[in-house]
């Protein structure tokens, strides 16, 4: 798994690679996103185009930091998730839980600050 990282606006982009699965990849993954949340104070975009597959462990990982986003009035959006990885969040219901956008692009105007939107 690979995850790499940029700094647009007010957001932290996270590109994922790989999978994320119960075992290395979802420890990957979890300690990924507590670097940004211990270390930066920026709503994260995690960029799904590249993630193959995501289980229950992933998701569970997603969950868990939503939580702990959202108590620092933080968002935790999704870009670009696969049909499969989108059918499996809608079947969880987890589609009405979190922000999910087609591109980097539609997130981040969406859901940065209207101050910085001039």
């Amino acid at each position: 798994m690979i995850v790499e990282k940029k700094h647009l606006e007010n957001f932290t982009v996270l590109y994922v690679e790989g999978l994320i699965k119960l075992g290395e990849s979802a420890e990957f993954f979890s300690s990924a996103l507590e670097n940004v949340l211990k270390n930066e104070s920026t709503n994260v975009i995690i960029d799904f185009t590249k993630i193959d597959y995501i289980d229950s462990t992933g998701i569970g990982e997603l969950v868990g930091y939503l939580g702990k986003f959202t108590t620092q009035n933080r968002k935790l959006i999704l870009v670009n998730p696969s049909d499969r990885i989108q059918k499996l969040l809608k079947l969880a219901k987890l589609d009405t839980v979190f922000k999910i956008y087609n591109t980097e692009e539609e997130a981040v105007a969406a859901e940065a600050p209207s101050s910085s939107r001039a």
